[in-house]
């Protein structure tokens, strides 16, 4: 049953990008849905997706143990077409000082190496493939 719900979860996922298509390129690359490794009741999806400025997004994602379209740990990392960092949103548990712990957020390049990558407290109630599409469409493209 849970492989079900993430089949469903995956091609909803491909759904929306084709409905996008004033933003995105329909290049996918570099990416894979799978069982968890360790845990095959696990679901995780990792991808690229290019935009048609050559700018992409990098969204990986654990469902739940049940499969439910609940994404359990996520990052989405926005790159521009030079390959830095817009934007990034995940739920690592490294930053308990962030208001909306473990969620939260970086914007601009990734420092150099020595310097801090500072943390920001999420802009979004709820945090899903879609709504970082959404925003990032209103954001960069609208």
């Amino acid at each position: 049953m849970a492989t079900d719900k993430f089949e469903a979860y995956y091609w909803d996922i491909y759904a929306l990008i084709f409905e996008s298509g004033d933003t995105l390129a329909f290049i996918l690359r570099r990416g894979h849905g799978q069982q968890g490794a360790g845990n095959p009741r696990r679901f995780a999806f990792s991808r690229s997706f290019d935009f048609a400025q050559d700018s992409r997004l990098y969204a990986e994602i654990l469902l739940a143990e049940d499969g439910e379209a609940i994404e359990e740990r996520y990052a989405y990392i926005y790159y521009d077409a030079g390959g830095k960092r817009i934007l990034q949103y995940d739920n690592r548990s490294h930053h308990p000082e962030i208001p909306t712990h473990p969620h939260h957020m970086r914007k601009g390049p990734i420092p150099a190496p020595g310097e801090k990558d500072r943390a920001w407290p999420t802009d979004i109630e709820f945090v899903t493939f879609e709504i970082v599409l959404k925003r990032i469409r209103e954001r960069f493209f609208l």
